[in-house]
C-alpha cells in the first residue's frame, strides 16, 4: 500500500497563522463565501460539488477522497466597496431654538478596499481516508464612515472578523459515497464606535467599543460520484457562539467630569451573537471534454440574530459619565437563500476558463436596516480563469460585481445613554472583487 506523510510544511503554517485587519462584506448580511481565489471566477458555483482544489476541505469535506496527493491553496481576495451614505442625520443633543433635534443633509462614504486570505491543504492518508485543513475568513464586515460628517453620531466604525481554523476527516464509504467532517474553530472579533456630543461639535467625544472571542462548531459533508463526470454535493456549517468581551472607551471634552482627565472606561464590556448556520447543495457535470457546468444553492439561518446587545459601554448619561450602559441594535435577520450557476471551459491541457452568475439574498429587513448594516439583494456575474504552469504547479485569477439594490434607511432612533441618533436616507452600494490563487501539488 503506498504510504503517504503530512509534510513539515503544514506545520510552518499553522504556526505562520493568519492575521486578518480588516474585512469588507461582500456576501449577503455579513458572510463570505469565497474562501479560495478559484471560486471567484464562477462566484462559487458547485463548490460543495467539483472538488477541484484543496479548498474543499472547508466548501465540502468529503472532496478530500478524489485527492491521490498532497495539496496546498495559498489564496488572497480583494475587495473594493462603494457605500455611500446620502440623507439626514439628527441627534436630541443638538436642537433648535424650539428645543427640536437639529437635522443635518449628510452625504457619507463607508466603504473600503480589504483584503481576505486563505490556506487549504489536503492529504490522503490511506486509499479510502484523507485529512484536510484550513484557515479561513467565513464571515467578515467593515463599514467606516469615518468622522467628517455628522453621520459620525450614528456610527464612524462598525466591524466583524472572524477566523476559522478547521481541521477535517474524510472517508469513501463506497466507491461512489464519501463523508467528511471537522470541527471548527473560530476567532472573532467585533467592534462599534460612534460620537457622542451636547450642543455641538466642540464637544464631539468618542465611543470606542471592542471584543473578541473564541468559539466551536462543526461542519460535515457527502459526495456522491454518479459517474467520473457527475457528481453532487452536500455540507453544513454548524452555528457558532460567541460570547465577545473587552472594553469600551469613552474619550473627550464629555468624559471629563470634575477635574479629571481620563477616558470613561469599561473593562467588562459585553455581546452575545450566534453566528448562522449554513446549507450548501451543489452538482458539477461534465458536458464534454471540453464544457463543464455547476451550480449551488446555501441557505443561511439568519434568524439566530434578532438583536445586539452591548453591555456596559462606557458613555455619558445625563449629567454622569458611567460605564454601565446598555444599547440595544435591533435586527431581525430573516433566512436567506444564495443562488449561483457557472460553467468551465477547457480550452487546452493547461488553461480552463471560468464564468458564473449568482443571486445574494438579504437577511436584513427593511424596517431595521441601519447605518451599521445597509445591506440589501445582490446579484453578481464573475469570470475567471486557471492556468496550469507546470505539471504540480496551477495560478488561478478571478474578478466579479456585485449589483447591489439601493437600500433605504430609515431604522427605529438608535438609543446610547442619554443620547438618540436619527438617519433617514439611503444607500447606494456595489463591490469588485479580485482574486488569486496558487496551488501546489506535493507529488
Amino acid at each position: 500500500m503506498k504510504r503517504f506523510y503530512v509534510r513539515p510544511l503544514l506545520i510552518a503554517l499553522c504556526a505562520a497563522g493568519i492575521t486578518v485587519l480588516s474585512v469588507e462584506s461582500f456576501g449577503s448580511g455579513f458572510q463570505l463565501f469565497e474562501q479560495d481565489g478559484a471560486s471567484v471566477g464562477n462566484y462559487h458555483a458547485g463548490y460543495a460539488a467539483e472538488a477541484a482544489d484543496a479548498s474543499t476541505a472547508f466548501y465540502n469535506p468529503a472532496g478530500i477522497t478524489r485527492f491521490q496527493n498532497q495539496q496546498i491553496v495559498i489564496a488572497g481576495v480583494g475587495v473594493a466597496t462603494n457605500v455611500k451614505y446620502k440623507g439626514t442625520v439628527a441627534v436630541n443633543t443638538i436642537t433648535t431654538l424650539d428645543g427640536q433635534p437639529q437635522v443635518f443633509p449628510v452625504t457619507s462614504q463607508g466603504g473600503v478596499f480589504a483584503f481576505v486570505p486563505a490556506v487549504h491543504y489536503v492529504t490522503p492518508l490511506s486509499e479510502r481516508v484523507g485529512f484536510g485543513f484550513s484557515i479561513d475568513v467565513p464571515f467578515g464586515l467593515k463599514v467606516d464612515y469615518g468622522r467628517s460628517t455628522q453621520l459620525r453620531y450614528a456610527s464612524t466604525l462598525s466591524s466583524v472578523q472572524v477566523i476559522d481554523i478547521s481541521p477535517t476527516l474524510a472517508i469513501k464509504a463506497t466507491d461512489k459515497l464519501s463523508f467528511g467532517a471537522g470541527p471548527d474553530i473560530q476567532s472573532m472579533r467585533g467592534e462599534f464606535n460612534q460620537e457622542g456630543t451636547l450642543g455641538g461639535a466642540e464637544l464631539d467625544s468618542d465611543g470606542i467599543n471592542s471584543a473578541d472571542d473564541t468559539g466551536y462548531g462543526y461542519h460535515a459533508g457527502a459526495l456522491y460520484e454518479f459517474s467520473p463526470e457527475t457528481r453532487a454535493g452536500l455540507s453544513y456549517h454548524s452555528q457558532v457562539v460567541h460570547h465577545l468581551t473587552g472594553t469600551s472607551d469613552f474619550t473627550g471634552p464629555l468624559a471629563r467630569d470634575d477635574g479629571l482627565t481620563g477616558p470613561t472606561h469599561s473593562q467588562r464590556a459585553l455581546v452575545n451573537i450566534t453566528l448562522p448556520p449554513y446549507t450548501a447543495l451543489s452538482v458539477f457535470h461534465k458536458i464534454n471534454p471540453q464544457f463543464a457546468v455547476m451550480a449551488s444553492a446555501v441557505f443561511t439561518q439568519w434568524d439566530t440574530i434578532q438583536n445586539l446587545t452591548l453591555r456596559d459601554v462606557a458613555g455619558v448619561s445625563g449629567t454622569d459619565r458611567i460605564a454601565n450602559m446598555t444599547v440595544v441594535i435591533p435586527q431581525y435577520y430573516r433566512n436567506t437563500w444564495n443562488l449561483s450557476v457557472g460553467g468551465d471551459y477547457y480550452a487546452t491541457d493547461k488553461i480552463i476558463l471560468r464564468s458564473g452568475i449568482g443571486f445574494d439574498q438579504t437577511p436584513v429587513s427593511s424596517t431595521y436596516r441601519n447605518v451599521q448594516m445597509p445591506d440589501n439583494n445582490r446579484y453578481v456575474v464573475a469570470v475567471g480563469g486557471h492556468y496550469q504552469a507546470t505539471k504540480s504547479v496551477g495560478m488561478d485569477l478571478g474578478w466579479m460585481h456585485l449589483f447591489i439594490n439601493k437600500a433605504h434607511i430609515i431604522p427605529p432612533p438608535q438609543v446610547t445613554g442619554s443620547e438618540i441618533a436619527y438617519t433617514n436616507g439611503s444607500v447606494t452600494a456595489g463591490a469588485d472583487v479580485f482574486s488569486a490563487q496558487v496551488t501546489w501539488d506535493i507529488i
